[in-house]
């Protein structure tokens, strides 16, 4: 270093080097801060729109359990109906088809009475006998015009 006299015989001041003008601001990197934003934005965007979403589902899960349970208790009470009414039925059918129901209907309804042996008769028939219903003209006309029909339906079937 050298020292500088100046005309009035003193030693000049010694000249620091300047230092430049550096102003110190928050969040210098101004691109960066922007991303940083936008992906905490983004972010919170996403938390709440998965938040909504669950809260959705669940509510919309439990109206259809509720739609479901509603349908079950239906299904239950058709069901009880229908089990009374098979009851009902079964009784009924028994009662109907029991053998003294049958009985009574027989004697009181239709004046059927229970046959005495007294009134069987069997007959005995030899082994090369031939039982012959006899019967009118009308009845015998009939029969020959069937058994024509069928013999000639018969020759058409192969």
């Amino acid at each position: 270093m050298t020292t500088v006299l100046l005309h009035t015989g003193q030693t000049a001041p010694k000249l620091e080097p300047r230092q430049p003008e550096v102003r110190v601001v928050r969040g210098g990197k101004h691109g960066l801060n922007r991303a940083r934003q936008f992906a905490s934005v983004a972010l919170h965007v996403i938390a709440v729109a998965l938040l909504l979403g669950m809260i959705f589902s669940v509510v919309h899960s439990q109206a259809r359990i509720t739609e479901l349970n509603g349908q079950i208790n239906d299904t239950r009470t058709d069901l009880t109906a229908a089990q009374s009414e098979y009851d009902y039925l079964s009784t009924k059918m028994s009662d109907i088809t029991s053998r003294a129901s049958l009985q009574d209907v027989a004697e009181g309804q239709l004046g059927l009475v229970k046959a005495d042996q007294s009134q069987i008769t069997y007959i005995q028939l030899e082994e090369q006998s031939i039982i012959e219903k006899t019967g009118s003209d009308a009845s015998r006309f009939l029969a020959g015009i069937r058994t024509a029909a069928l013999n000639l339906l018969d020759s058409f079937n192969p």
